[in-house]
């Protein structure tokens, strides 16, 4: 699933590769989506103890990576960062975002771990009715360049979580796969409408049911046995897990590497600057792990500065 956050997350904002049809780029939502779905769903697996080394784990799972970006992209790139900018990212609105819904889910787990679905239906309720009043459904599109966009995924991290706590039977892949294709035909139709006339402006927030629906079918897609026979093959399953590893770092760097310059062998251009995001997104990975051992009391593994 992380795999496929990075492809649509990356793909949706390739804007400047497509000469002549940005209209195909598309996808961000679904993205996110399934980022903060794994997030959740991975939250209520690990291990639960105080606080403060709980959240410490998060704080050093993102932030050497952040900082050694911050670093490497004042050298190379002359990016400007302030100290300000490394602790709120507002170049990367989903990591403050990421690290208030870990504090709250702590709260969660801890005190409604039994009682999730209700806690689910009070974070629709409350995100819904709250739309109407905090979001310009006329004028903006609920999952981008908004601020209450933030809000929305808050609801992706619980359905991660109440999968992982109840998780379902295995099904089959055309079963699975025919949902999530039609909760998702049925999402770009709420946003088509949308798009087409003020009066159905409020179906954006109807694209909610389909949205977190796809999200779900896709992991029962992902959680068949054809999908785990994939991951069992030596190069498949090696590309896949190397690349759902490296999420946060495909996500830092991208900005930096996208370019028109290659757009005159389109579509070659876009598998270029895949595989150029990718070695970068390693590359941050190995610098993060540096970065890491310095500051740790562990004595250094060389081993594990290039593995991921």
């Amino acid at each position: 699933m992380k795999f496929i956050a990075a492809l649509l997350i990356t793909y949706s904002h390739m804007g400047m590769l497509f000469p002549k049809y940005g209209g195909l780029v598309t996808g961000g939502a679904i993205g996110d989506g399934l980022f903060f779905f794994c997030s959740g769903f991975t939250l209520f697996l690990g291990r639960q103890d105080g606080f403060i080394n709980w959240y410490k784990r998060r704080i050093n799972r993102i932030y050497p990576t952040i900082i050694m970006w911050a670093l490497l992209s004042a050298l190379l790139f002359a990016w400007d960062w302030s100290i300000t900018d490394l602790i709120t990212t507002p170049k990367y609105w989903f990591i403050p975002c990421i690290m208030v819904y870990y504090a709250i889910f702590y709260l969660i787990r801890k005190c409604m771990f039994d009682r999730l679905n209700l806690a689910f239906i009070f974070a629709f309720i409350v995100i819904a009715v709250s739309s109407f009043w905090l979001l310009d459904t006329g004028s903006s599109v609920m999952y981008a360049a908004v601020p209450f966009m933030r809000v929305y995924y808050f609801l992706f991290m619980m359905l991660g979580a109440m999968t992982a706590i109840r998780k379902p039977a295995a099904t089959t892949v055309l079963k699975s796969g025919s949902y999530a294709l039609l909760c998702i035909i049925l999402y770009y139709s709420c946003m088509g409408l949308y798009k087409t006339d003020s009066f159905y402006c409020n179906f954006q927030l109807v694209s909610l049911f389909p949205l977190l629906s796809a999200v779900y079918w896709l992991f029962r897609l992902c959680d068949t046995a054809v999908v785990g026979s994939l991951l069992g093959r030596k190069y498949i399953g090696t590309v896949i897990c190397f690349i759902s590893v490296l999420t946060l770092e495909v996500y830092m760097v991208q900005y930096a590497i996208f370019t028109d310059k290659l757009n005159s062998i389109f579509p070659l251009n876009i598998i270029i600057v895949y595989l150029l995001i990718f070695v970068a997104a390693y590359f941050l990975k190995c610098a993060s792990h540096v970065f890491s051992q310095i500051f740790s009391n562990e004595p250094v593994h060389i081993k594990g500065i290039y593995q991921v």
